[in-house]
């Protein structure tokens, strides 16, 4: 009977065309949405070192005198020299680099360990800064820790893997991650909240007949969230597959190797782009199942569509409306992990100052917050019987 049930729910979601549209306005997103992404002027990382290179007369010239003067301000002035280097070391890698290599890909040729030498050697100049209290040195010079840490993970995996290091930010495998951080929190939320608001109306519009059916209220729940998750997934590999495919007509596939980075344990990974893809869509299904059973328990409680659909709502957006009025929204931190695209990416441990804010985490959270959901929804189904049980009228024979 439960497959028959289930069975019968594919049929109604199937009629459903509310459920098609959105599934289609998930599809058309990756193409409309690269049509503005592939008009942004991305930065080179030519440009980038000219740029680094270009402000250290600046910052030996705003260098004050008094800490010039000192033992401590003359070593700070000999790794800002030796920083400094190492940065003109790394044009010339790359001008070096471009000269040999028919389409200017600095890739696995001659200078390809040395350029990554020299910026591991930089930036551990610059972890010393930072252990010195970057004295001396103007605030709009120093380079977060966070970016240090970042710019090592994609060196580390460049030398791992030996890839090339400027690669065309407008192919496939580099605008998809960028789509899907951009789907993340807020937007996927709202689609699996749209997609599963039916989910119990034809339960409360013929309650007659659904009542009728010979089993569970646990197997219904199951089978409703079941065929609706499958519908949601399938979606978004729809318009992952379809946006990719889009993308490589027009620009090509390019490397799906490409680093991704990941926050993780207070630190940088970079990781290719097929781990985060797997990342991403798991994580997209730990949420759009803890979305579905906790609309399907705030439904039944209240009755009421549009009432549960606004309270969840104000539960996941509560951390950011909080946090903007000045209250301090620690505690909530794991209705964070729902912004999967911030957790992976490190924002949301930065915006809230919790190391706790990575991957590892958001996993072991979606996990349990769906098990405490359930486990309402299984513990208030049986409270409900066992009440309907004690009142029911003792009958007389």
């Amino acid at each position: 009977m439960f497959l028959k049930y289930l069975l019968f729910e594919m049929k109604l979601l199937l009629l459903n065309k509310k459920n098609w549209l959105l599934g289609i306005a998930l599809i058309l997103f990756f193409p409309l949405y690269y049509s503005h992404y592939s008009q942004l002027d991305m930065v080179d990382i030519r440009e980038e070192k000219n740029e680094e290179a270009e402000n250290f007369p600046k910052i030996l010239d705003k260098f004050p005198g008094s800490v010039w003067q000192t033992e401590e301000g003359k070593e700070i002035r000999s790794i800002l020299i030796q920083q400094s280097s190492l940065l003109n070391m790394q044009r010339l890698y790359l001008r070096n680099e471009e000269q040999g290599i028919s389409h200017g890909f600095f890739g696995a040729g001659p200078n390809f360990h040395k350029f990554f030498d020299a910026g591991l050697e930089l930036n551990e100049l610059r972890l010393e800064l930072h252990r010195r209290g970057n004295k001396g040195i103007q605030k709009e010079y120093i380079v977060p820790i966070d970016e240090i840490q970042k710019e090592n993970a994609l060196y580390r995996y460049h030398i791992e893997h030996e890839l090339s290091l400027i690669q065309d930010p407008f192919k496939a495998s580099n605008y998809i991650p960028v789509a899907l951080r951009l789907i993340s929190g807020v937007m996927f939320c709202l689609l699996v909240l749209f997609a599963g608001s039916s989910m119990l109306l034809n339960d409360q519009q013929h309650p007659s007949v659904m009542f009728g059916f010979p089993i569970s209220f646990m197997q219904k729940a199951i089978s409703k969230v079941t065929v609706h998750f499958a519908q949601i997934m399938l979606f978004l590999s729809a318009s992952i597959l379809l946006g990719g495919y889009y993308v490589a007509r027009k620009t090509g596939w390019g490397d799906f190797r490409t680093p991704v980075l990941i926050y993780q344990n207070a630190d940088y990974t970079a990781v290719s782009m097929l781990r985060y893809l797997f990342l991403m869509f798991v994580a997209f299904g730990l949420i759009a199942l803890l979305l579905l059973f906790a609309f399907l328990l705030l439904n039944i409680v209240t009755k009421n569509l549009y009432a549960a659909i606004v309270i969840l709502l104000f539960i996941l957006l509560s951390p950011q409306l909080l946090l903007a009025a000045g209250v301090e929204t620690n505690w909530l931190y794991p209705l964070k992990f729902l912004d999967i695209g911030a957790v992976l990416s490190g924002e949301a441990a930065k915006e809230f100052g919790i190391e706790k804010l990575d991957f590892r985490h958001a996993y072991s959270w979606l996990l349990v917050l769906n098990l405490i959901v359930i486990s309402i929804l299984y513990g208030r189904n049986k409270l409900m019987s066992i009440q309907k049980v004690e009142t029911a009228p003792i009958k007389l024979s």
